[in-house]
């Protein structure tokens, strides 16, 4: 994993190995090239379609990462790193805590599962549609949204206002077509109907597991793992090690800093 630090543009793509014919490597004796501060919709989703494999079948789903403990090296890197550059992980929302930690202009997340692939897009639409971290955690578990939290409340004052409210079939449906219709009608992404159902498979784990959701679950009840792993309300309240809660979630500063 390379980690570079500043404004992040995010570029999702399901792939097994990168052969780049992006020209960002530069030449012998030339200036690097510069990278650009946003990729146009198209440039966004030619990326995608030029550099993904085929899907495939997978034991596990991977809603969620399976790791506790992915903030400590946060500190050392901050510490360590040039600002300016590229940022390159794998798998699920991890990423998004590292982006707002290191703050790169450019960002890959890269997975074997097409079905991240279309985790991220629907993570990537309700980031659009969401101007606060209580809308977002509204839209990703299809409850009410919390109006009564301050606007400087840690994670679990959300998480406990967002379990007062039970979730909503209707609010599920309207969300979902919400994310469909940024990414089909205004991104232009074409997304086949395979895709869009994968998408819908995707939020259903999100709105039957709520935050409890973790690594294990599945929506079809069928697992092949065992517990302990740390659920989604667990992992946006870790810290780095020393006392800080880096998350995406932590405050509105860092939801606002992924958001753009």
């Amino acid at each position: 994993m390379g980690l570079l630090r500043r404004r992040s543009v995010i570029a999702i793509l399901a792939l097994t190995a990168i052969v780049s014919t992006w020209p960002l490597t530069p030449t012998v004796g030339a200036a690097a090239p510069e990278l650009p501060s946003r990729l146009s919709d198209k440039t966004f989703w030619q990326l995608i379609t030029d550099l993904s494999e085929p899907g495939g079948s997978f034991r596990s789903d991977n809603f969620l990462s399976n790791e506790n403990a992915f903030q400590t090296v946060i500190p050392d890197l901050k510490s360590t790193l040039p600002a300016g550059g590229v940022y390159l992980g794998v798998g699920p929302e991890q990423n998004f805590t590292y982006i707002v930690a290191l703050r790169p202009k450019l960002a890959f997340i890269v997975d074997i599962r097409r079905g991240n692939l279309l985790e991220q897009l629907l993570y990537k639409a309700f980031f659009e549609l969401s101007s606060s971290r209580a809308e977002f955690l509204s839209r990703l578990f299809a409850r009410k949204r919390p109006t009564d939290v301050p606007a400087n409340a840690p994670p679990d004052v959300l998480f406990s206002a967002l379990d007062s409210t039970a979730p909503s079939e209707d609010l599920f449906r309207e969300n979902l077509q919400a994310a469909r219709d940024k990414l089909v009608k205004d991104h232009k992404f074409v997304l086949s109907e395979e895709d869009l159902k994968g998408i819908e498979y995707v939020y259903s784990a999100f709105f039957r597991g709520g935050v409890e959701l973790n690594y294990s679950y599945s929506p079809n009840g069928v697992s092949g793992f065992g517990g302990g792993f740390p659920s989604y309300r667990e992992l946006m309240s870790e810290t780095d090690g020393q006392g800080e809660n880096r998350s995406y979630l932590a405050t509105e500063e860092n939801f606002r800093a992924l958001r753009e």
